[in-house]
């Protein structure tokens, strides 16, 4: 196909049809600009998962735009599996305007905004308890941020005045040892961490004791199940990261603001766009605001970096991936949400049933 005889339209009618290919395959919903983002990411990348990374997608839909652009003849992989355009590919870029993907953000902060080393005896502390921390397990869908990422939350949470005397339950999450972090701070009123993984519970509940926290806890809970009434409404902020499916995202988000105690709470969580897509996003985001009464404060892109885990190789992702080389920088990053009730505000706490916790068609990465 030659696309300098036209003024562009059928370039455009091409991309619009591979997304809509691609949609009907992977039933993630998608547009042409997404195909647009993966081939703005292939000019400054060869890597699949830097692809994934700069394209804002969830795998399987980045995969699967790859795969039909190596059928269109406008991508090809090498024998170091790095994904290249073709002169036809080049073609249809220069055609179409399509400029390499750019990145301003800050690299002294990583582009969070909050320097991890603002605070440099924290850093330190956490760094070295952390060296000894649980291993990811893919069981329960873990994957560690990176101890800058986990730091950074604290002071943003601090930033926003939601840590000096207040009272925090970190639910789901402490493979990232945020709980912990918190904890160290010693800032907070009382800090409750609650998780499935038994082994987390042992080492935070280990470190609090040797280091004479004695406002911290850690214990054992399984978000599907709903909470007692002594947990509902004795917190002032809840910290979280949910899985991505619909379940998850009321087990983790629902619960979490359930235990809120009035107006003016805030509650914490991160949301990729690797598990997730845009179209989701605005599922999630009317769920906060429509159905359970809050109001989003804060959406930072990017802000958690996620060290490749060591289940890579076993995940759907790994599976369906157009290489089978895996990840070696970090590729995984989710954006760090902040949310705040409003009067009127509900708690939501029922029990889970739906079996499907953890992967949906656009989740692929446990």
């Amino acid at each position: 196909m030659s696309f300098s005889n036209s003024p562009g339209g059928e370039a455009l009618d091409l991309l619009s049809r591979i997304a809509q290919k691609v949609q009907e395959e992977t039933k993630v919903r998608l547009h042409r600009r997404n195909v647009e983002r993966v081939l703005s990411a292939v000019m400054v990348s060869g890597d699949f998962w830097k692809i994934v990374d700069l394209s804002d997608l969830p795998v399987p839909a980045a995969s699967g735009i790859v795969k039909e652009l190596i059928s269109e003849g406008l991508l090809f992989i090498d024998d170091k599996e790095d994904i290249l355009l073709t002169q036809k590919g080049y073609d249809l870029i220069g055609e179409l305007g399509i400029e390499p993907f750019v990145d301003y953000s800050c690299q002294a902060c990583e582009g969070r905004g909050y320097p991890f080393y603002a605070d440099k005896e924290l850093y330190r502390t956490f760094v070295e308890l952390a060296k000894d921390r649980p291993k990811a397990i893919r069981d329960y869908d873990q994957g560690s941020v990176t101890p800058e990422t986990t730091v950074s939350r604290v002071l943003f949470i601090d930033s926003r005045g939601d840590l000096r005397g207040k009272d925090i339950i970190v639910m789901g999450a402490e493979d990232d040892l945020t709980g912990l972090a918190v904890a160290l701070t010693r800032k907070a009123n009382r800090v409750l961490v609650i998780d499935i993984d038994d082994r987390l519970i042992e080492f935070d509940n280990r470190i609090f004791k040797e280091l004479g926290i004695d406002n911290a806890e850690a214990v054992v809970w399984d978000l599907r199940k709903p909470y007692g009434e002594d947990m509902l409404g004795q917190f002032d902020v809840f910290i979280t990261d949910p899985p991505e499916t619909f379940a998850a995202f009321r087990a983790f988000i629902g619960r979490g603001i359930a235990t809120l105690r009035d107006e003016g709470c805030a509650g914490y969580f991160g949301l990729t766009l690797r598990d997730s897509s845009i179209f989701r996003w605005k599922e999630f985001q009317e769920t906060l605001i429509g159905e359970y009464g809050t109001v989003i404060t804060d959406i930072v892109q990017d802000f958690n970096h996620y060290m490749n885990w060591e289940y890579h190789p076993e995940t759907k992702a790994a599976q369906i991936a157009p290489v089978r080389k895996n990840p070696t920088d970090i590729w995984y990053r989710s954006a760090w949400y902040r949310i705040e009730t409003l009067p009127g505000f509900k708690r939501w706490n029922d029990p889970i049933s739906d079996d499907v916790f953890y992967l949906d068609e656009e989740g692929s990465t446990t």
